[in-house]
C-alpha cells in the first residue's frame, strides 16, 4: 500500500537500473521509485542539490528506453539517520508529452495492480 505524501503527481515503487550523466562522469543505480514528475535513485553517493543530470531508463515490461534531463532536487546521503535509503531525487525537467503519458500509465497500472498474496487461489 502506497503512503499518502505531498506530492502532485503520483508515485510507486518499482525496481529498474538507471544509468545517469553528469558533465563530470556517467553512472549505474537503481531507481526506488517513480512518478510522473521524476525518480528516486538509489545510491551511496548522492550528487549535489541542483545538479543538471540526463538520467536513462526502461520500464518493466516495456521495451522503450527514456532519456530525460533532471535536476537533483533532494538527497539523503545518511541512511543511518533515516529509514529511508540513501540516495537523490530527481526532478524530470524535460519530459515529452508521449513519454509522460506512457509513465502515468506504468503508474497508474502497478497502483491498481492486486498483489499476488491477494489474488484469489487460480487466478
Amino acid at each position: 500500500m502506497q503512503k499518502a505524501d505531498r506530492r502532485a503527481d503520483p508515485r510507486v515503487d518499482v525496481e529498474l537500473e538507471v544509468h545517469y550523466r553528469t558533465a563530470q562522469e556517467f553512472t549505474a543505480a537503481y531507481v526506488r521509485d517513480i512518478s510522473g514528475g521524476g525518480i528516486f535513485i538509489r545510491t551511496q553517493q548522492p550528487l549535489p542539490l541542483n545538479r543538471e543530470v540526463q538520467v536513462r531508463f526502461t520500464l518493466p515490461g516495456t521495451s522503450r528506453t527514456y532519456v530525460v534531463h533532471g535536476l537533483v532536487v533532494w538527497t539523503n546521503p545518511y541512511p543511518s539517520r533515516s529509514s529511508f535509503p540513501s540516495g537523490m531525487g530527481v526532478k524530470f525537467l524535460d519530459l515529452d508529452p508521449e513519454a509522460g503519458k506512457l509513465i502515468a500509465g506504468f503508474i497508474k497500472e502497478k497502483l491498481h495492480a492486486v498483489p499476488p498474496e491477494q489474488k484469489p487461489p487460480g487466478a
